[in-house]
């Protein structure tokens, strides 16, 4: 007879290391969290907020205000339409098609801002020069009206101003809170330019040739 043979069993497989496993597991989620945020954003992007409160949560203190239109803003389409209370009047409201027929700088500002501030008097001058043509619209980002005008009159701006109290036209149009930020729109209403950030007297030229206007500061 052979001898028995003692066969040693085969080591067991390690255990994956618990660093590792949870670290698999952070991946999953953070993509899955990725991929659902994601997803909101594209299901929402295009839908308005009727709730009474703006698009960043901030509650609404003038009626039946804010975007019209549920396209959001893209050159070479027609520029959403809005409506907000008047700056200089709260009891009466202005929206942007009430101007058509006239090109229009749609202008983001605050009184805290000092780029904004820096803006104002290269818009007065081009509105004033091209008078009957252009018009340019204020729009107030989250302020009351007190310093909504006294940033105007402080420069002895007499143009169209109104109140982005909630802040829901400034996500509509994609702002991120940024300002300033100048939208530039045909007498047509197609948005034909975007500036985001300081606008300059010597830029104001080439951004007016794009909605048909010939100007020299």
């Amino acid at each position: 007879m052979e001898p028995d043979t003692e066969t040693s069993p085969s080591p067991p497989r390690p255990a994956a290391p618990a660093r590792t496993l949870l670290g698999y597991f952070a991946l999953v989620l953070a993509v899955a969290l990725a991929v659902g945020a994601a997803t909101y954003l594209f299901a929402s992007g295009g839908e308005d907020d009727d709730s009474g409160t703006g698009g960043l949560g901030l509650e609404n203190p003038y009626p039946n205000t804010g975007p019209i239109d549920p396209n959001r803003p893209k050159e070479g389409e027609k520029a959403p339409d809005f409506a907000l209370a008047d700056a200089r009047d709260t009891s009466k409201v202005i929206k942007l098609s009430d101007f058509r027929g006239k090109a229009v700088i749609v202008n983001w500002y605050a009184s805290w801002c000092g780029p904004c501030k820096n803006e104002i008097p290269a818009l007065i001058k081009a509105q004033e020069a091209l008078e009957g043509q252009l018009v340019v619209l204020g729009v107030d980002f989250l302020e009351s009206s007190g310093p909504a005008t006294s940033i105007l009159d402080s420069f002895g701006a007499t143009y169209p101003a109104v109140l982005d109290a909630s802040g829901s036209v400034a996500e509509h149009y994609r702002t991120s809170g940024g300002v300033p930020v100048s939208f530039f729109i045909d007498k047509d209403g197609v948005l034909r330019a975007t500036r985001r950030g300081e606008l300059y007297e010597k830029d104001l030229p080439g951004f007016l040739a794009q909605v048909g206007l010939e100007y020299s500061p």
